[in-house]
């Protein structure tokens, strides 16, 4: 195993992360890159798909986008901190989405996002390394 497949496990295990994200190219491209680093990715399209997801398997980490079918990324991380499920999970914002207009990154920090990245300057090695970050951090409770 290679260095950098190494930074997506823990203990032997593939970390598992849940992308939101309603553009299938996007998507796809950033699943083979994580994938790349050792996580397994599952993706949903919108808010429904994610909660069907975690229905079936919560993830480690959930990887969200802002602009969603039918509801915007902020109203689904509400739900996401509502269901008792899925309260604690660590959730990144990744939009291209300008998150200073209406308040937007305010809103999602509010919420517990732990970070606000824009697709276009995060690749996907970057969002690994970043995921792998957030997960090697003990939670705050």
């Amino acid at each position: 195993m290679t260095k950098s497949a190494e930074g997506g496990r823990r203990n032997g295990n593939m970390r598992s992360v849940l992308l939101v994200d309603d553009d299938p190219d996007i998507a796809r491209m950033y699943q083979a890159g994580l994938e790349a680093f050792g996580f397994r990715v599952r993706v949903a399209g919108d808010g429904p798909g994610l909660f069907r997801a975690v229905e079936a398997e919560l993830p480690d980490i959930l990887v969200l986008d802002w602009n969603l079918p039918g509801m915007r990324g902020d109203e689904v991380l509400q739900r996401v901190r509502l269901d008792e499920r899925t309260r604690a999970l660590p959730v990144f914002m990744l939009s291209n989405y300008p998150g200073e207009k209406d308040g937007a990154i305010d809103r999602v920090f509010l919420a517990g996002a732990l970070a606000w990245l824009q697709k276009a300057s995060t690749p996907p090695a970057v969002l690994a390394e970043k995921l792998t970050e957030a997960l090697a951090t003990p939670p705050i409770r």
